[in-house]
C-alpha cells in the first residue's frame, strides 16, 4: 500500500469548499515469527540465548531507532530484567536476531519478547525456562568493604593477571590458568588481527562481525578456564591524531568516527559522535554483558594520550562522566567501570568510576609502588588497581602492591607477545602470590587500614583488618623483631611465607596485649618474606529445635568438592574454615536439591564445614589427608 503523509486539503467544487482530511497509511509494524531458546533449563549464571525470527522495515539492523528488539525476564521472586537484543552475522549460519541473558536465581523464569520501530510495537510469544543450581559464581562485584572484590554469589575474588591486549591465543589462556591467574586486560583494537567493534570496515553505526565473534570466543574460552576479561573500549591511540608518541596514531586510518568528526581533538564534545557512541555501547552491552567472564569495562585507556585531553580537558572529563553514567545505567549486570590516565592519578576518572586506577611505567622500587597504591587507597574508598604496568621487576610489582592494598595485581604489559619479552622469570612470580592469597577472604575483611609495619633495617608494608593482618618485608630482616601497630589484643596464628618458592616457612601463635603485634622474623637467607596473622575463632555448634531440614554428619570432601549427603534448606550458606578460624570457602546454597558444592582444593589439615539456615547452624569437622 502506498504511504501517505498526514494533513488536510481544500477542494473547491462549484463554489463549495470541502475540507478533506487525509489519513496515515503506514506500513505494518514489525513481526516476530519465532522465539527459540537454546535450552529450557540452564544453570545459575549460565547463558540462555533466544534466537528471534523478526521481520520489519529498516535499512540498518544495528540502529535501535529503526528496529529495536528486547525481552523482559521475570525471576521466581518476581524481579524483572529488561534485556536488549542485537543483530548478529554468523560466518556459518548467516544472520540472526539474538537476546542473551544469565539468570541469578534458581527456579522457574518467564520472558516476553518485544520489537518496535517507528510504525509501532509487536509482542512475541511468551516463554519459560528453569534455572538450576550450578558451580558458577557470577559476575565481579565490589565487596561491601569497598576495597576488594567478590563474585555475585559472595565468593571472595582477588584479581591476579596481566595485560593481554592482543595476540591472544588459547594456549596463552591455559598458561594464565596454570600460573594461578584469573584476570586479564583485552583491547578493543586492531592489533589482534581484527578491526574495532565499530570499525572502518563496518562503517560508523554498524558493527564489525568478525571482531564481535572474536570477543564472543574469548569470553567463552575465559569462562571455561576461570578467567575474567577487563575490556578496554577505547585504547588511547584510536582517539589520537596529531600527538607525538611511540604509538602510531589510529584516528584517520582505523576509527570510523573520523567520518563524522574532522579532528580527534573534538571527539569528546561532539554531539553527533555521542549519538553514535551510545548505540555502539548499547550493542556491546546487549551482546556481552551477560557473561560472568566479563570482569569489567575500562572506558578509556591513558586518556592523557588523546588529542581531546590535550585540547580540552574539561570536555574529556565530561565525556568520562557520561561514559560511566551510561554503563552504570544501561548494563543490567552492573559490571564495574574504570578509566586511566598514564603514570598519574586522575581524580575525576576515579571519582566517577567504580575503581581507582592508574598506570606505572616508571619506578618499580617497593617505595614507589607503595606510594602509588597508597595514593589510590587514600584518594577514594574504592578498589585500587593498576591497569597497566612495566613488567620488569615483576616480583616487587606483585608483592609491594599486595601489601599496600591493591585489589588486582598490577596488570603488567604485555603477556605472551613472544618469549623474548615475557620469559618464565616473569610469569613464575604469579603462583606464589596465588598461593599466599588463597586463604584470605578479602571480600569479608572489616576494619581495613594500611598498617604500620616496622623492621629495623628493612622495608615493610602491610594491611590490617579485624580478621587478618598481612604484609611483606624486603631488605635485611633475618632474625629481627617485627612490630605491627594498631592490632587488636588477642591471640593470632602467625604464618611466615617464602615469596619466591610459594611455601610456608613456619607457623606459630602470638598474643597481642598492648595493641602492637610483636614477633621475631625467622632466620633465613631469602631476600623478602611475607606474613599473615590470622585471628582464630572457635567453631561453635548451634543446636536448634527439630525442623524439616536436619543437618547431621552428612558432609564429605573429595577432590575440591564438598558433598552434602542430604538435601539442604534453600538459601542456606556454606562456609569452610581452618582449625584456626580462617575462612577458605564460602558458597550460597540456593537450591534445595543441591548435593555438591565446588570449593578450592584444600591443603592437608583439619577444616570445619558450617551450614547456616536462618537462625540454625551446625558445623562438621573434615580431615584432608
Amino acid at each position: 500500500m502506498k504511504k501517505f503523509l498526514g494533513g488536510s486539503y481544500r477542494i473547491v467544487c462549484r463554489g463549495v469548499v470541502i475540507i478533506v482530511l487525509s489519513v496515515f497509511c503506514l506500513s505494518a509494524t514489525p513481526t516476530i515469527t519465532t522465539v527459540t531458546a537454546n535450552s529450557n533449563q540452564v544453570g545459575k549464571y549460565a547463558k540462555i540465548e533466544l534466537t528471534v525470527g523478526l521481520t520489519g522495515s529498516y535499512t540498518n539492523p544495528y540502529d535501535p531507532d529503526q528496529i529495536d528488539l528486547s525481552a523482559t525476564f521475570t525471576s521466581p521472586t518476581n524481579k524483572t530484567w529488561k534485556i536488549n537484543g542485537f543483530y548478529a552475522v554468523d560466518a556459518a549460519n548467516g544472520t540472526a536476531w539474538k537476546i542473551r541473558f544469565a539468570p541469578d536465581e534458581t527456579g522457574a523464569w518467564s520472558y516476553t519478547v518485544m520489537a518496535k520501530d517507528p510504525t509501532g510495537t509487536t509482542q512475541g510469544p511468551a516463554g519459560t525456562f528453569t534455572c538450576s543450581a550450578s558451580t558458577n559464581h557470577g559476575w565481579v562485584r565490589v565487596a561491601s568493604n569497598n576495597r576488594y572484590l567478590k563474585l555475585d554469589d559472595g565468593t571472595s575474588f582477588y584479581g591476579i593477571g596481566p595485560c593481554y591486549p592482543y595476540n591472544v591465543t588459547f594456549p596463552g589462556f591455559h598458561q594464565l590458568q596454570s600460573y594461578g591467574c584469573n584476570t586479564y586486560v583485552y583491547w578493543n583494537g586492531t592489533n589482534d588481527g581484527y578491526g574495532l567493534i565499530e570499525s572502518m570496515a563496518s562503517g560508523i553505526g554498524k558493527y564489525d562481525q568478525p571482531k564481535c565473534r572474536r570477543v564472543d570466543s574469548l569470553l567463552d574460552s575465559s569462562e571455561a578456564l576461570g578467567l575474567h576479561m577487563i575490556l578496554v573500549l577505547w585504547p588511547h591511540d584510536y582517539l589520537g591524531q596529531s600527538l607525538v608518541s611511540g604509538w602510531t596514531e589510529q584516528w584517520s586510518d582505523h576509527t570510523p568516527y573520523s567520518s563524522v568528526v574532522d579532528k580527534a581533538a573534538d571527539f569528546y564534545g561532539d554531539t553527533t559522535a555521542w549519538k553514535y557512541e551510545q548505540k555502539m555501547y548499547r550493542y556491546i552491552i546487549a551482546r556481552y554483558s551477560y557473561h560472568q567472564s566479563l570482569g569489567g569495562w575500562q572506558t578509556i585507556d591513558e586518556i592523557n594520550g588523546t588529542d581531546g585531553w590535550v585540547s580540552n580537558q574539561a570536555a574529556a572529563n565530561a565525556w568520562t562522566t557520561k561514559m560511566a553514567d551510561f554503563f552504570h545505567t544501561n548494563d543490567p549486570f552492573k559490571h564495574p567501570t574504570n578509566a586511566s590516565e598514564a603514570n598519574d592519578l586522575w581524580a575525576h576518572g576515579d571519582s566517577v568510576n567504580d575503581f581507582s586506577n592508574t598506570e606505572n611505567y616508571n619506578s618499580t622500587t617497593p617505595a614507589s609502588w607503595a606510594s602509588l597504591v597508597q595514593k589510590l587507597w587514600n584518594g577514594f574508598l574504592k578498589p585500587a588497581i593498576c591497569g597497566e604496568s612495566i613488567n620488569s621487576n615483576a616480583h616487587n610489582n606483585l608483592w609491594s602492591t599486595l601489601a599496600t592494598g591493591i585489589a588486582i595485581t598490577p596488570l603488567m604489559w604485555q603477556f605472551n607477545v613472544n618469549t623474548s619479552v615475557w620469559p618464565p622469570t616473569i610469569s613464575a612470580n604469579w603462583p606464589p602470590v596465588a598461593a599466599f592469597v588463597a586463604d584470605i577472604n578479602f571480600a569479608y575483611l572489616t576494619g581495613l587500614a594500611q598498617a604500620t609495619v616496622t623492621v629495623s633495617g628493612a622495608t615493610a608494608y602491610g594491611i590490617k583488618s579485624n580478621e587478618v593482618t598481612f604484609g611483606w618485608i624486603t631488605g635485611t630482616f633475618s632474625g629481627k623483631s617485627i612490630s605491627v601497630a594498631g592490632v587488636a589484643n588477642k591471640t593470632y596464628s602467625l604464618t611466615w611465607f617464602n615469596c619466591t618458592a610459594g611455601t610456608v616457612i613456619s607457623t606459630s601463635s602470638v598474643t597481642v596485649t598492648n595493641g602492637t603485634l610483636t614477633a621475631t622474623v625467622p632466620t633465613t637467607t631469602i631476600t623478602d618474606i611475607a606474613f599473615k596473622a590470622i585471628s582464630p575463632t572457635t567453631p561453635v555448634i548451634v543446636k536448634s529445635a527439630p525442623q524439616k531440614t536436619q543437618f547431621g554428619p552428612a558432609i564429605a570432601y573429595e577432590s575440591g568438592v564438598v558433598y552434602i549427603r542430604r538435601p539442604t534448606a534453600e538459601n542456606s550458606a556454606l562456609d569452610i574454615t581452618t582449625a584456626l578460624g580462617s575462612v577458605v570457602g564460602h558458597s550460597k546454597v540456593t537450591d534445595a536439591m543441591v548435593n555438591r558444592v565446588p570449593i578450592k582444593r584444600l591443603g592437608r589439615g583439619i577444616y570445619f564445614v558450617g551450614i547456616t539456615s536462618g537462625k540454625n547452624k551446625i558445623m562438621q569437622r573434615i580431615i584432608v589427608k
